[in-house]
């Protein structure tokens, strides 16, 4: 059992900077042909970051999963929908330091995430 939670951390963190620096977005369209007062919506858009950050998120080291660049992110994804303007409905940022604490208060996995509609 120590044996394999010892292989799973160590998984775990290797893979860590491999993953750090990406960003995903993903869009819905079916929308079921409702509309917004705003005007036609594209689509829904939600754009996730991730990266490893010092001190628990405070500068990126590798990738930068800060709230700014993911709503830069979601913008750019959503111009690339041809939409004119955006509607954020959630955002969210978690720096992950307690998971292998006290090792990652120094350097520390962040995730964030932005979602919302573009509109056309």
């Amino acid at each position: 059992m120590r044996k394999f939670r010892f292989l799973a951390i160590l998984t775990l963190v290797l893979s860590l900077p491999f993953l750090a620096g990406c960003s995903r977005t993903t869009v819905a369209k079916d929308l079921n042909g409702m509309g917004s007062p705003d005007g036609q919506v594209l689509g829904h858009l939600s754009t996730s970051n991730v990266g490893l950050h010092f001190l628990m998120g405070k500068k990126p080291l590798a990738g930068d999963a800060s709230l700014e660049k993911t709503v830069a992110d979601f913008t750019a994804a959503a111009r690339e929908q041809n939409a004119s303007k955006v509607r954020i409905v959630q955002s969210s940022r978690r720096a992950w330091w307690f998971i292998f604490f006290p090792f990652t208060v120094l350097v520390t996995p962040v995730t964030s995430n932005v979602a919302g509609e573009a509109i056309a």
